[in-house]
């Protein structure tokens, strides 16, 4: 790396974009009326190192908050499930779906430290397609996040060790202020100037150690916490990845390779037996199949043949049917008309012989009428027959009885059986 590209690389550096902000703010703040003479303004406003120690404290310190600020990302991303269970070894080609799969993980967590081991170890299985040095390469992948964990330190390490050299160094300027054109005679006169100029050197000592000291604390809280972090990842890797995969021999590698290339002429040679085969049953499979076609063809032909027979037949049946349909329909027509005939010469005979029942029941009815009438006669006639029984006038009643059964006939409507005689 250039000079240029390390003067960018620090330029860009989001906690120094942070600490020259925080700085001014900072001093705005105790440069306000109401702080002045406190500690904070007596401490870190008397001299221009005293400003350079602050600016450096505040870079160290939010370059610390800024990586406790990713840790919770870190935690996260270890809670997830990376890889599924693992049980026997598994085969080299299963590292390109592993890899999917850690691909598949949300942006976030595959930027995280145990998402970019993972995809580099993976990676490397997949590349090689060998498990070959695997447990080399992923110790290496553990010491490049060690190294990785170190660098990110580097800064926290560089205001750690140059704020106590500022304190000094601002030490050393006020005692040359504070010593500088001082004469023996002046002494007595100068005393309280150089006394009050002493206590303000040790003041910067005072400020740069207590920077430093709480720079150091802070860094390594920040450091352990990443160190814990960084060992998690390595368990997980080795408990994950380091005997997952099968791992050749070296002495059975060029064995392999001819059983390898063996293997494929055997495959090559069984694919283009299999395929004239296939090409011979596809043949004797097209050959059946017209004669299965031909077949089906010829019976098609009979079965409309005999459906057309049986069409015919069923016809003519039909027709006969028909026939015979009609002619029991006549025969049923004539004897309906032979049986409406001698119903119609019943109902003659039943009206005929209603009316001479009705003529009988007028007849009944009249005798009905008359029987009072023929009760009180044969009393009277019994009266008349004691009493002529008793005057001996027999012939006399005789001759009256004729003619009143005459009367009763005529009146009747019959005829006497003489003239009926």
């Amino acid at each position: 790396m250039t000079d240029r590209a390390k003067l960018s690389s620090y330029l860009g550096d989001p906690s120094l974009l942070l600490a020259i902000p925080a700085t001014g703010i900072y001093y705005a703040i105790v440069f306000l009326p109401s702080m002045k003479g406190g500690v904070l303004y007596r401490y870190t406003t008397e001299h221009a190192v005293e400003y350079v120690i602050v600016g450096m404290f505040l870079w160290g310190m939010i370059d610390v908050f800024l990586k406790l600020a990713s840790f919770p990302r870190e935690w996260l991303a270890l809670g997830r499930t990376w890889l599924p269970p693992r049980g026997a070894r598994e085969p080299v080609t299963h590292a390109q779906a592993l890899l999917a799969g850690v691909q598949a993980q949300p942006q976030r967590y595959l930027n995280s430290r145990i998402g970019r081991r993972l995809l580099q170890a993976l990676g490397y299985v997949v590349e090689n397609e060998s498990a070959d040095d695997y447990a080399d390469h992923l110790k290496y992948l553990a010491g490049q996040d060690e190294e990785a964990t170190y660098t990110r330190f580097s800064l926290i390490r560089f205001v750690v060790a140059v704020t106590p050299i500022l304190g000094f160094l601002g030490t050393v300027v006020h005692f040359g202020t504070a010593l500088s054109g001082l004469s023996f005679s002046d002494l007595d006169n100068e005393l309280s100037h150089v006394v009050s100029e002493m206590g303000t050197a040790f003041n910067t000592t005072t400020v740069a150690l207590g920077a430093a000291m709480t720079t150091m604390f802070a860094s390594f809280l920040c450091e352990r916490i990443e160190h814990g972090i960084v060992r998690r990842i390595d368990r997980l890797v080795e408990r994950e990845l380091l005997n997952r995969f099968l791992v050749n021999d070296a002495q059975l590698t060029p064995f392999l390779s001819v059983l390898k290339e063996a293997n494929h002429e055997f495959h090559a040679a069984v694919e283009r037996s299999l395929q004239k085969q296939v090409e011979t049953w596809s043949a004797a499979l097209q050959s059946l199949f017209e004669q299965f076609d031909r077949r089906q063809q010829a019976e098609q032909q009979r079965w409309e043949a005999m459906s057309s027979e049986m069409g015919e037949r069923h016809r003519a049946y039909d027709e006969a049917c028909d026939d015979r349909l009609r002619q029991l329909l006549a025969i049923s027509d004539a004897r309906q008309e032979k049986h409406m005939s001698q119903i119609q010469d019943v109902l003659r005979q039943a009206s005929a012989f209603s009316g001479e029942v009705n003529a009988l029941a007028k007849t009944l009815n009249a005798i009905a009428r008359g029987e009072g009438r023929l009760v009180e006669l044969q009393a009277s006639l019994a009266e008349n027959l004691r009493i002529l029984h008793e005057t001996h006038q027999i012939d006399g009643a005789l001759h009256g009885l004729t003619a009143a059964i005459h009367l009763l006939t005529v009146r009747n409507g019959t005829v006497p059986y003489k003239d009926a005689a």
